[in-house]
């Protein structure tokens, strides 16, 4: 499940998963990057190719990538990145906010793996998943370039000029995959309850599923679907679950919040929006 990507100001209709809807960029920084990646990687494309998906609505772009090192994750030493537009014939689509990865370019992608499969991935983020490494003025040094860099600094001759060294820029996503994730106090989480496991007379272990994505802080962010669990007391006609934890593409962080939900019903397929404190 992919992170609903970047804030630009802007509405667009893009292509973020296998089905195209309207939705808001939200601009992400390095540690929600880091967060919403179950996989980041640094290779090079050896191969490209477009053809047209099975339903024939869509182009669809299949950038083969040699992994050259792995910084998050286990994936296989060669992957396929998956992306709508592309040119197939006379027909050619561009669909906004997606990376372009150019034949025999390096890279370092934020990626989330398709649904079924060990090997094609996603870019988290779109464009902003995918951080070219080039040789700098020093032809010995690889260095990055930021790929939004140019929109804070209006020329691109200044995003050049920012771009860190690619030791040095691995050394943030070692950073930031390393330091805790802290969800801050007052962030609405949105649920579904999709499995209980239960301990006894009104006791119970309550697994459920965000909703949407959240981004409640510049250094945190929840995917859809991401794991949240808590603990159920039966009081009266009524629940009190107390939510415990979320897991943000395996990585555990705290919560603090309660609520309540009627027990006439069942806890299972039971939505709600919570507060942290």
């Amino acid at each position: 499940m992919k992170i609903r990507a970047i804030f630009l100001g802007v509405v667009l209709g893009l292509w973020l998963s296998p089905r195209a809807d309207a939705t808001t960029l939200v601009r992400m920084s390095l540690s929600q990057l880091a967060q919403a990646s179950s996989t980041i990687v640094q290779g090079q494309v050896v191969a490209q190719s477009s053809r047209v998906n099975t339903s024939r609505t869509c182009i669809m772009t299949y950038s083969t990538v040699q992994l050259e090192k792995a910084l998050k994750g286990h994936p296989p030493s060669t992957i396929i990145i998956e992306q709508p537009g592309g040119t197939v014939g006379n027909v050619h689509l561009h669909v906004p906010g997606t990376a372009y990865l150019r034949p025999q370019g390096q890279y370092i992608l934020f990626l989330e793996p398709v649904a079924g499969s060990s090997a094609t991935f996603h870019m988290v983020g779109m464009m902003q998943g995918a951080f070219p490494v080039y040789r700098g003025r020093n032809a010995a040094q690889l260095r990055v370039l930021l790929p939004l860099g140019e929109l804070s600094t209006g020329t691109q001759a200044a995003a050049l000029a920012q771009s860190p060294s690619l030791g040095e820029f691995q050394l943030r996503i070692s950073g930031v995959l390393a330091a805790p994730i802290v969800v801050p106090a007052g962030t609405m989480v949105p649920v579904v309850i999709v499995s209980t496991e239960f301990q006894g007379a009104g006791q119970a272990v309550v697994v459920a599923r965000t909703t949407s994505d959240l981004f409640p802080s510049k250094a945190v962010v929840i995917p859809a679907g991401s794991q949240v669990v808590g603990n159920a007391q039966r009081e009266g006609s009524n629940w009190t679950i107390y939510w415990n934890s979320v897991s943000i593409r395996g990585t555990q962080a705290h919560l603090s919040a309660a609520s309540q939900v009627s027990a006439a019903g069942g806890l299972k397929g039971q939505a709600m929006t919570f507060q942290t404190r």
